[in-house]
């Protein structure tokens, strides 16, 4: 009997908050949220071309868009266009890179303990095996005992993880909060979805707005948790819980933003919103990390395989089939709003498209790698990466990302007003396919 009565002690100690469902805090009447940078209504960066808005948005894809992202982000920092930034939206692996960055300090800035943005660094903790660590802390005995005794669950336990490896004082192990990111940072947009009756499938943001509706204190807020949130795949992890303080007894139960925008767009239809009559040019990056879902071959009589004995995983390919189709809206939606803010408000524009796709014009080339389309395309959405899937990532970035790319050189003419630049283009992708084509001639106005 004693020592069952010591182990629960133990258990509660150790527990602390997650004897909450929640980890949210309500906003004290002495304290706001206006100064968070996190938010839909965003202002010019330091440093960056005050006539211009720039945003990045930064997808969907687990490590696959984590590792990518980075890489991407990185490059734009080494041609000077990452300190343009003004604002990054991102979605689940895209939060990883998009958090890090934004409570990250650049290394002639940082003291002992920060979180350094150098290319080493990143490119280590963006490529980590976060599913085995993930594993592994099942088994602390503390986990064990908060997993089984409190409301503690396997979104904790990742969240955590995500913590102890990107989102911390590397001294003190103190977990960053919103208010520990960096002012010189973009503004960031954690997009999730949420779960809760009455709003669901709605997008939930980690913002100053949406916490001001459920009247939280976002500032205190854990990065990580955030993250977390954004990339709750359904099945594998649970809802992440906040309290709603603006009701008694109300909650928001959120899980992983793909299913309501695998690109991070939507939250830029509302920054677009609020922005366009303020700057006479806007800039959009989307690095998209979405890869083409395989299906069932045409020459398999049976689509089953192994583990389809047990649980069919053909509602896999049905979540990929919708993603698919709500990926391909979202951005001729983005392209009809692009093409307003040209033709009606008289906004400079530009919306640049990185994907996977344009690696195939690539492959036309004799000397180059005509597997490293199959070979990206083939890279799995979990949270872990192989060095071979990490080198072919590096790879297409090394292709994309140069001085030649049309398009960033179109996005540097923006900036620097160059007077002769060509201001019809308003979607770009480099270089272009003929897939591309209907998307081009879409943004300037000609029939497909």
């Amino acid at each position: 009997m004693r020592a069952s009565t010591l182990f629960m002690l133990v258990v509660f100690l150790c527990t602390g908050c997650a004897l909450n469902a929640y980890n949210n805090i309500k906003l004290s009447k002495v304290k706001t949220n206006e100064n968070i940078k996190a938010t839909h209504v965003v202002e010019n960066r330091k440093g960056s071309n005050e006539n211009a808005l720039v945003i990045l948005a930064l997808s969907g894809g687990g490590s696959r868009a984590a590792y990518f992202s980075s890489l991407v982000m990185l490059s734009l920092d080494k041609l000077d266009l990452l300190k343009e930034v003004d604002v990054i939206s991102s979605v689940s692996g895209g939060s990883l890179p998009a958090a890090y960055y934004a409570i990250s300090k650049d290394p002639i800035n940082s003291t002992a303990g920060d979180r350094v943005w150098e290319e080493e660094t990143v490119k280590s903790v963006m490529s980590k095996n976060y599913t085995l660590r993930w594993f592994g802390n099942w088994f602390w005995p503390t986990n064990i005992a908060k997993y089984w005794f409190t409301a503690y669950n396997r979104s904790d336990i990742m969240a955590q993880t995500f913590a102890d490896n990107l989102f911390d004082n590397k001294i003190s192990g103190v977990d960053f909060k919103f208010n520990d990111i960096n002012p010189d940072r973009p503004d960031i947009i954690l997009n999730a979805t949420n779960g809760t009756t009455g709003e669901f499938s709605n997008l939930f943001t980690f913002t100053r707005e949406d916490f001001n509706r459920i009247n939280s204190d976002l500032g205190e807020y854990d990065i990580s948790m955030a993250v977390m949130a954004s990339a709750c795949f359904p099945s594998v992890f649970n809802y992440i819980n906040l309290r709603n303080f603006s009701e008694k007894e109300k909650y928001i139960h959120v899980f992983d933003g793909g299913n309501s925008d695998n690109l991070g767009l939507l939250s830029v239809f509302w920054v677009l919103d609020n922005a366009k009559e303020k700057y006479s040019k806007i800039i959009l990056i989307l690095v998209d990390s979405f890869i083409e879902s395989g299906g069932v071959s045409d020459v398999v009589p049976d689509g089953r395989q192994l583990f389809d004995y047990v649980i069919d995983s053909n509602f896999m390919d049905s979540l990929d089939s919708l993603l698919s189709r709500n990926r391909e809206s979202l951005v001729e939606d983005m392209i009809n709003y692009f093409n307003y803010l040209h033709t009606n408000v008289k906004n400079k524009v530009i919306f640049y498209h990185i994907k996977f796709n344009n690696v195939k014009e690539f492959e036309k080339n004799p000397d180059s790698d005509e597997k490293l389309y199959q070979k990206v395309n083939s890279i799995k959405t979990d949270f872990k990466i192989s060095n071979a899937d990490q080198l072919s990532l590096e790879k297409v970035t090394e292709l994309f990302i140069k001085n030649e790319n049309i398009c960033l050189q179109k996005i540097k003419n923006i900036l620097s007003d160059d007077k002769t630049a060509d201001s019809s283009d308003i979607y770009c992708t480099w270089p272009s396919l003929s897939e591309d084509k209907k998307h081009i001639d879409h943004a300037s106005g000609k029939k497909k």
